[in-house]
């Protein structure tokens, strides 16, 4: 039976190219590209693909697009995850929210099929160099523990977290959100409290370890201080 696959991509370059590879497919229909994650739903009405082609960039973008991803895995719609070559922080977060099919941006044409067949017969993928990262990280329990936790923090407070990095000033800081330097300082000790740090340099050791602020570095817009002002959680 042909199957619809949709393929979910800001870059329309890469998008068309996986476009092509799939029409190459005599399992596939056809596939449908889009370019803005919020389309999605409207598109899944018109028809139910049977696999979901997501690249990462996409994820985590806002936290209702993070609501929409897991609602996909709730309706159980096979989902496979392109996952950018920097991006370590969102592979935790992909396997903790339970996404098992994963490829990286520069597999073989061999690899990035093999990743769509599991992800229709719903079962666990990662392309080579995934899997490698995958069985570093659980070697180490206690980063995965800690990337949890960071992983729960909101963007306001990942935002704080990575401005400390950069020595910004509490003053500054409280500026580019619009909240006092008392509220900011605030955030910071919960945050210390949180996670069992005496000092701002603990803070900073946080954001290495779990690769948060090495996140930030390849995708800087993703923590727009505009994006993060009013999603304060703790």
């Amino acid at each position: 039976m042909q199957s619809q696959v949709i393929i979910c991509d800001q870059q329309s370059v890469y998008a068309l190219g996986s476009s092509m590879l799939i029409h190459q497919h005599p399992e596939y229909l056809k596939a449908n590209i889009i370019n803005d994650f919020s389309m999605l739903n409207e598109v899944m009405i018109q028809s139910t693909p049977r696999v979901v082609v997501i690249e990462s960039a996409m994820f985590k973008i806002s936290e209702t697009q993070n609501h929409e991803l897991n609602e996909l895995l709730k309706k159980k719609i096979p989902v496979m995850i392109v996952l950018n070559e920097q991006d370590d922080f969102v592979l935790y977060q992909l396997i903790d929210s339970g996404f098992s099919v994963i490829v990286s941006r520069n597999v073989t044409k061999e690899e990035w099929l093999k990743g769509l067949e599991m992800a229709r017969k719903e079962k666990v993928y990662f392309s080579n160099d995934i899997a490698n990262k995958v069985a570093a990280m659980m070697n180490n329990m206690e980063d995965i523990q800690l990337v949890d936790k960071v992983y729960q923090l909101s963007l306001y407070d990942k935002y704080i977290l990575i401005r400390i990095c950069q020595e910004a000033p509490s003053k500054l800081i409280a500026s580019e959100l619009g909240h006092s330097k008392r509220t900011v300082e605030g955030h910071r000790t919960k945050m210390m409290q949180l996670f069992d740090v005496k000092n701002v340099a603990g803070l900073v050791k946080v954001a290495c370890t779990s690769k948060l602020y090495e996140h930030y570095l390849s995708n800087p817009g993703l923590y727009d201080f505009t994006l993060c002002a009013n999603t304060s959680s703790l």
